[in-house]
């Protein structure tokens, strides 16, 4: 069997090359300290770079999700706010009408209890036409005009309220496959959408005229329209109030979630910083003794082998 001769360019060569690979060990061990993770690169670890990778993802897509939920939780909030106070202000009138329709009142307090009543109407619009982040609330997909607009008369009072948005619904992803409605149409709080609701305003309009006209037979009727008018209102807040607790159940979901990706991701990328340390220490002490030996190995030096 052959010898193999050992040249000092071989030598050189291969104290080279160690050197080389222990600084490049040294190079990535200070990165993990640097950066904190033990996953820099793909090369690193594929395995956990590629579990790293979908982690990020997932958590990228539910941070989306739980802005869309920040995004309408104030819409959802300052509806049902508009709601009842809305539901107050018809209590209100329903008070004020059990009062006008008493015969024993006269003109004079029918005048003073419709001239409150005509207060509370001028109230109600603004609660419909309340406005979130620049937007109407109650106006369907037309958010930035006025939802409804009032006729008025010479002396300025209300005489019939219209609406002017749309009925269309505005859908919101909260989470995978997941979507729920962001808003209530103007018209389903506050007009007459089928045989069993009111139209609220009219409703009022009608109470004021009817106590101006001291015709208490049709305030006793008005009443019955206006417990209708509650009970439609107090319907809506339900429905926002489903809506509001279904996306608060989900927030909490997807930030348990996220905490739980957080875990995955920092399993497979973190380094450990006490043991980087003792490695890099060690690799350290590797380094410069490779150094060293070279120096040694390498007779004469480098400048004179290259001569």
């Amino acid at each position: 069997m052959g010898s193999i001769r050992v040249t000092q360019r071989i030598l050189v060569d291969r104290v080279l090359n160690n050197i080389s690979a222990a600084n490049l060990r040294l190079l990535k061990l200070q990165d993990q300290l640097a950066t904190g993770q033990r996953v820099n690169t793909p090369s690193d670890d594929p395995l956990a770079a590629r579990r790293a990778i979908n982690a990020r993802s997932e958590i990228a897509k539910n941070d989306q999700y739980l802005t869309n939920i920040s995004t309408i939780s104030p819409q959802l909030l300052e509806t049902e706010t508009a709601i009842r106070t809305s539901v107050d202000i018809v209590q209100r009138v329903r008070e004020l009408t059990l009062q006008g329709a008493n015969d024993t009142n006269g003109q004079e307090q029918r005048d003073a209890i419709a001239i409150e009543i005509n207060q509370l109407l001028e109230n109600l619009l603004v609660q419909s036409n309340t406005i979130t982040n620049g937007r109407y609330i109650f106006g369907g997909t037309r958010t930035l005009n006025e939802p409804f607009a009032a006729t008025r008369d010479s002396n300025g009072d209300i005489t019939a309220v219209s609406f002017e948005g749309n009925a269309e619904q505005i859908n919101i992803e909260i989470s995978e496959g997941t979507t729920v409605v962001s808003n209530v149409p103007g018209d389903s709080v506050f007009n007459s959408t089928s045989a069993s609701t009111e139209d609220i305003f009219q409703v009022l309009i009608d109470v004021r005229d009817n106590l101006f006209a001291g015709d208490t037979a049709a305030l006793q009727d008005r009443l019955g329209e206006l417990e209708t008018a509650e009970d439609q209102l107090l319907v809506s807040t339900a429905r926002i109030g489903a809506i509001t607790s279904r996306i608060e159940r989900v927030d909490s979901n997807l930030q348990e979630i996220n905490v739980q990706l957080a875990d995955v991701l920092s399993d497979n990328i973190d380094a450990d910083f006490a043991e980087v340390t003792l490695n890099l220490n060690a690799q350290s002490n590797a380094f410069q003794a490779a150094l060293t030996a070279g120096a040694r190995v390498i007779q004469p030096s480098l400048l004179q082998f290259l001569q």
